[in-house]
């Protein structure tokens, strides 16, 4: 379970829901025994272990394989916290040895508005790419909805809510900026591309690897590819395109998420709030140094 505090400051109607989730630097403090702990462990999580291919993927009536279902973005199927003594292999989302992902090469040239770090506090912005490659640090699932029209796709955190039509819909000819962008979505064999454009300025782009990212300028262009190998894992992976702000393209590895193995897997609700105001994060500082 994910831990949730709630500072109330000063009366009602200023709160901040923080949510608290770990890193996976954990895995290096595990005993030298493989990376697993030895003997049993409570609650069972000795047991976990990364989840077979489970047989072919499921299809659809046309034919495109149904990426439906609720996926985790690790190998076991289920929600993980980096606490848990667990194999560090069963978190990753890559190999970064067999596919490695290079870091994101700025333009000497780029306005600083584009590479300046975020703003202390501020919670994590639904929105395109950010929200699915940002679930290798922050480990939340997504669950895909798929018809012969279009994919759904939900997100616990940060909660967002794509619509993605498969049904040849082109991007409109000046579609309003938005944190999700405009989809447009074609199939490349048993590979769902979805191209991106029109996404907010004001959106960071997260990868979710060493706290890299950046901002997009309006020429930002968006291309994710989702392919389902087998029954049990689901494959993401991006490119970013940028000539504003990027030397060269940033793609990512291929990323693996798993499928939720038990038929009782439920969601939390996640908000994160806060009020980015100077004077309002200086009074929270005020009430914690207040409080130890």
């Amino acid at each position: 379970m994910r831990a949730i505090f709630r500072y109330c400051l000063g009366g009602p109607g200023v709160a901040v829901i923080a949510l608290m989730i770990f890193t996976a630097a954990f895995a290096q403090n595990l005993p030298k025994t493989g990376g697993k702990v030895p003997g049993p462990v409570a609650g069972g999580f000795d047991q976990i272990h990364e989840l077979p291919p489970g047989g072919p993927a499921p299809r659809l009536a046309d034919g495109h394989p149904d990426l439906t279902g609720r996926w985790y973005p690790n190998g076991a199927g289920r929600m993980l916290q980096v606490a848990y003594p667990i194999d560090p292999v069963v978190f990753r989302q890559f190999d970064a040895k067999a596919t490695p992902e290079e870091a994101p090469s700025f333009k000497p040239s780029a306005p600083a508005k584009y590479t300046r770090p975020p703003s202390y506090g501020v919670c994590d912005q639904a929105g395109t790419p950010s929200t699915t490659l940002e679930q290798i640090s922050q480990h939340a699932p997504m669950e895909l909805i798929q018809s012969p029209q279009r994919l759904v796709v939900l997100y616990e955190y940060p909660l967002d809510v794509r619509m993605i039509y498969t049904n040849g819909r082109a991007h409109p000819q000046d579609p309003d900026p938005t944190f999700n962008g405009d989809s447009a979505a074609h199939w490349e064999g048993d590979t769902l591309v979805v191209d991106v454009i029109a996404i907010d300025e004001r959106l960071r782009n997260i990868t979710g690897a060493g706290a890299t990212g950046w901002y997009p300028s309006a020429q930002e262009h968006v291309i994710e590819r989702f392919s389902r190998p087998s029954k049990n894992y689901l494959i993401y992976q991006v490119t970013i395109e940028d000539p504003v702000v990027l030397a060269k393209p940033w793609k990512s590895a291929p990323r693996r998420w798993s499928l939720a193995q038990s038929p009782n897997d439920e969601w939390g609700e996640v908000f994160c709030t806060l009020n980015q105001e100077p004077e309002e994060y200086k009074k929270i500082t005020q009430h914690e140094g207040k409080s130890k």
